[in-house]
């Protein structure tokens, strides 16, 4: 025998005790942070990776106008020398890892000294296409007394 006579009100009344419940459970924060960590992390270790490949990148720039420039210059303080050793100086005075960057010399005999480098990068994190940085340097050399 029921005590209660069950009526439309009561059944409304636990439809929103269903609902307030759901609510509650949409308005918990337990493990709220550790959802926004796993949202966050994938892009916060791009920007950080990404940082670290542009300072490599600006790092083979620099270095691959640094022996540019030196090998210029050592074409200049020694005229007669041949393309090799020029451009063996020019790899002797950059302090860079692997074998990214290249030198070619082209030598006009007591007239001048063409210097073409090219440093090529492959982003290792980023999903960027392959990086080739080139340079020229035209150094006139000296007339022989």
């Amino acid at each position: 025998m029921k005590l209660f006579k069950e009526d439309s009100s009561s059944s409304l009344t636990k439809k929103r005790l269903s609902q307030i419940k759901s609510f509650q459970y949409i308005r918990d924060s337990a493990g709220a942070a550790i959802l926004e960590f796993a949202i966050i992390l994938p892009v916060y270790l791009l920007f950080i990776f990404g940082i670290i490949e542009l300072g490599y990148v600006l790092w083979g720039n620099s270095a691959l106008e640094h022996g540019a420039s030196y090998g210029a210059r050592y074409a200049f303080v020694h005229p007669t020398s041949s393309s090799s050793t020029i451009k063996s100086a020019a790899l002797a005075s950059i302090d860079f890892p692997n074998n990214d960057i290249t030198y070619n010399v082209t030598i006009s005999p007591n007239v001048s000294a063409d210097i073409d480098g090219s440093f090529s990068y492959t982003f290792k994190v980023l999903p960027l296409n392959p990086l080739t940085i080139t340079t020229h340097i035209h150094q006139v050399l000296p007339t022989p007394s």
